[in-house]
């Protein structure tokens, strides 16, 4: 049995905490930790707006609702002025009679003049926009941050100080100092940005916002120039889908799904693993060109040298006088040649190639004279080439049937029944 010594239970009952009840946060509290609110906040716009300043970076409050839903009326976007733009891009510059406009990039003219639009805009902005009308290229984006800017805008700063200063007065009077501290802040932020919403509220979301969209410029300006076939090359097995509906490529011994050319378009490219492999159209006489043309692919070779003739876009009877048109490295497999034969006989163009294993694209295009081959959007050789250019009732192939493919990657072949000119060749090239 365990006894209790007298007094031990008044000795706890005098020293046990007496019991406190749960009360609602005071004003105080509220106050305090509004101004730190308050406080965190401005010290975030602060060092988001030197932040970027340090690289030459300009924060810039957006006005209108062109480029929704990414950008928005009111978002923050920050421009690095030492940057320009590739198609896919979003840019500010400078439209005469308008001031800053921030636009994406959606194309080029022939002398590289930038094509412009707002995403939300149905059409092209009306004016090709120079290199040096460019700002800069947006690098951040801070949503919803400049709303307070642009709400001020429409209220005189001289009203907002006057407003400011009596709240001031009132609250230094009911002796609330923290309250006046945080209004005095707010102030601060306050009047400057009602003077002018694109210096008011400079900020960095601290990570990079992606800008560039998974963009399909290249296939649009293909589009656009009326090609006869057009042949994407994504698919992943089956035959190849030609975009103009004409002919579809069937193929043996070729797979899908290898990452295509096009840095920005998320469309996959075909592989041709041996000479063996090749895919051929199903119709033939919409292919055969007898006036100007152009035929454009980019190629990706896996093996060095490739394959003696190894053919990347052919439309070939199989001998001397029967080749429309022809894509294909020499017989050394280290140069790119363009052929074809016209009444007056054969003619070729030459471009030596360098071992590697990028992605290229090359062209060749017959104005009715000339035949000129293309690397990467330059001119690489040219030669006379008088005539008319020989039919074939054989079908256009990708790669070719007879053990003479290129090996490695093929993406995005196009024949157009007009001879493209230097530039044009050059702006398709530059949407990539």
């Amino acid at each position: 049995m365990i006894r209790r010594r007298a007094g031990a239970h008044r000795w706890a009952s005098r020293h046990r905490p007496p019991h406190r009840p749960h009360r609602a946060p005071t004003r105080q509290a509220v106050h305090a930790a509004a101004f730190a609110f308050t406080v965190s906040m401005v010290l975030t716009l602060f060092t988001g707006a030197f932040l970027p300043m340090l690289w030459g970076w300009k924060p810039v409050v957006v006005t209108s609702g062109s480029m929704s839903p990414l950008i928005t009326r009111g978002d923050v976007v920050v421009v690095d002025p030492a940057a320009t733009g590739k198609a896919g891009d979003v840019v500010m510059y400078d439209r005469p009679g308008t001031g800053a406009v921030t636009h994406r990039i959606v194309g080029y003219t022939p002398d590289g003049r930038y094509l412009t639009k707002g995403d939300a805009n149905p059409q092209r902005d009306p004016q090709p926009v120079t290199a040096q009308a460019v700002e800069g290229r947006v690098r951040l984006l801070v949503p919803y941050l400049g709303l307070p800017g642009l709400r001020l805008r429409t209220v005189p700063a001289g009203v907002v100080l006057a407003l400011g200063v009596a709240a001031l007065a009132l609250l230094a009077l009911r002796r609330r100092p923290r309250l006046v501290a945080t209004a005095a802040t707010a102030l601060v932020v306050a009047v400057p940005a009602g003077q002018q919403a694109q210096a008011a509220f400079l900020g960095s979301t601290g990570s990079d916002v992606s800008l560039a969209t998974n963009s399909q410029f290249y296939r649009d300006a293909v589009l656009a120039a009326d090609p006869v076939s057009y042949w994407r090359l994504g698919e992943t097995g089956g035959t190849r889908a030609d975009q103009r509906g004409l002919s579809p490529l069937t193929c043996s011994g070729v797979t899908g799904g290898t990452t295509g050319a096009l840095p920005k378009d998320p469309n996959t490219a075909m592989t041709l693993p041996a000479k063996t492999a090749y895919c051929r159209a199903t119709s033939a006489a919409a292919h055969n060109l007898t006036g100007p043309f152009t035929v454009v692919a980019w190629e990706r070779a896996t093996s060095w040298p490739q394959t003696a003739n190894g053919r990347i876009v052919a439309k070939y009877g199989g001998g001397t006088g029967t080749l429309n048109y022809m894509l294909a490295w020499d017989t050394a497999g280290t140069a790119m040649r363009a052929i074809v034969d016209t009444s007056t006989g054969r003619y070729q163009t030459v471009k030596a190639m360098t071992a590697d294993s990028d992605w290229h694209q090359v062209a060749m295009t017959w104005d009715g004279t000339n035949l000129r081959l293309f690397v990467d959007g330059t001119p690489a050789d040219g030669k006379a080439a008088p005539g008319t250019p020989v039919t074939t009732s054989t079908v256009l192939t990708v790669g070719y049937t007879a053990s003479d493919s290129a090996v490695g990657d093929v993406d995005e072949v196009a024949i157009f029944a007009r001879a493209f000119s230097i530039a044009e060749i050059a702006a398709l090239y530059a949407q990539a």
